[in-house]
């Protein structure tokens, strides 16, 4: 869909910031002259070296996945080093769920990450009958996001929605 003409219009409009799916297309675009902060939706964990090359900044969504993050950064001594948390409020597709927040904050807690944004998905904000689902999604996402907030002792930005929610 022309992702570098996209992406040279939206910098030229002064976007905050730019997401991809996959770390090659974020890597075209950093290729292409791109200099917006690039968001990694699906970070494969092997490819977090190359994600540091280009300035990627990756979603985090498992214990797994920070970890490795963590070694990365750790091992070539970056500090403060931007991340994008999903948190999991129904959708049980990727994110991190209640059980696992103390582990994450663990992580979070580290001086090599700082936390750029905290966001999940909403399942059916386009189905007027699941609107209580919904409604209570967004009560827990604001929920974890005051705990994390409170532990980081920083504010950062928060989105949640759906594809139906942009519309």
């Amino acid at each position: 869909s022309g992702n570098i003409e996209i992406a040279k219009l939206l910098q030229y409009h002064q976007v905050d910031y730019l997401a991809v799916a996959i770390i090659d297309e974020g890597i075209e675009l950093r290729k292409a002259g791109i200099h917006l902060p690039i968001v990694v939706l699906n970070p494969d964990p092997s490819g977090f070296g190359t994600m540091l090359d280009f300035r990627l900044e990756p979603e985090i969504y498992n214990l797994r996945g920070a970890e490795a993050l963590h070694r990365i950064l750790h091992l070539r001594g970056i500090k403060e080093f931007p991340v994008h948390v999903k948190l999991d409020t129904g959708m049980h597709r990727l994110g991190f769920d209640e059980a696992e927040l103390n582990q994450l904050l663990t992580w979070l807690q580290k001086p090599e990450m700082r936390v750029a944004s905290v966001f999940s998905h909403l399942v059916a904000s386009e189905k007027q009958d699941h609107d209580l689902f919904s409604h209570e999604q967004i009560r827990l996402f604001d929920q974890r996001c005051s705990m994390i907030t409170e532990a980081l002792g920083f504010t950062f930005q928060r989105h949640i929605l759906n594809s139906a929610g942009i519309e």
